[in-house]
């Protein structure tokens, strides 16, 4: 499923290499057959995970998720959920006052799609906790806000995800500037 959402993506945006580009941590390197089997076994429900933080890279892994979502739904009769993961550093506890205007913000956010959207707060290591809710849920994909699979986030998720991992590409990874050519796109749509 995710290797048709991918094309779909490169078909709407024009780049032949947006895949490579997105995928940090491909499902070949995931960590667990058994989640693979538990995405195959379940009911169709589609289930994306996006780590989510506030900033305006993880605001684009959620949008590029909910626009999956959407793209999906329009495409097949499988249900899409989306999730939005946040989680607290247990050694901050200040950042657990922020935890629901972030959550709110995302919701905010998933509104405009109409889409179905979970949001989750967790309390601990970020890659583990990320990898948990994948786990627990049989994700089809995590998506980030990163561009580098030597992000200090991919690198401590790519051991034990339990799905591939995409991130957003960096700007100037096609060659060419994207930034207003994307926008360009959006705003026609």
């Amino acid at each position: 499923m995710l290797k048709l959402m991918l094309m779909r993506l490169q078909s709407v945006l024009g780049y032949d290499n947006l895949a490579p580009a997105m995928v940090l941590v491909p499902d070949s390197k995931t960590s667990s057959k058994a989640s693979s089997e538990k995405r195959k076994n379940r009911d169709n429900t589609l289930h994306l995970v996006v780590g989510y933080s506030g900033s305006s890279r993880s605001q684009g892994a959620l949008d590029l998720a909910l626009w999956i979502a959407h793209q999906t739904r329009i495409a097949s009769a499988n249900p899409v959920v989306v999730h939005v993961v946040y989680v607290v550093d247990q050694a901050r506890p200040e950042t657990i006052e922020n935890a629901d205007h972030i959550l709110w913000q995302a919701r905010c956010l998933a509104s405009e799609w109409r889409g179905a959207l979970n949001a989750h707060l967790r309390i601990g290591d970020l890659a583990t906790e990320l990898s948990r809710v994948a786990e627990d849920l049989g994700a089809e994909v995590i998506l980030l806000g990163c561009s580098q699979t030597q992000h200090p986030l991919i690198q401590g998720l790519v051991d034990q995800v339990p799905c591939p991992v995409l991130g957003l590409p960096s700007p100037g990874s096609f060659g060419s500037d994207t930034s207003s050519e994307l926008t360009e796109i959006a705003l026609a749509q």
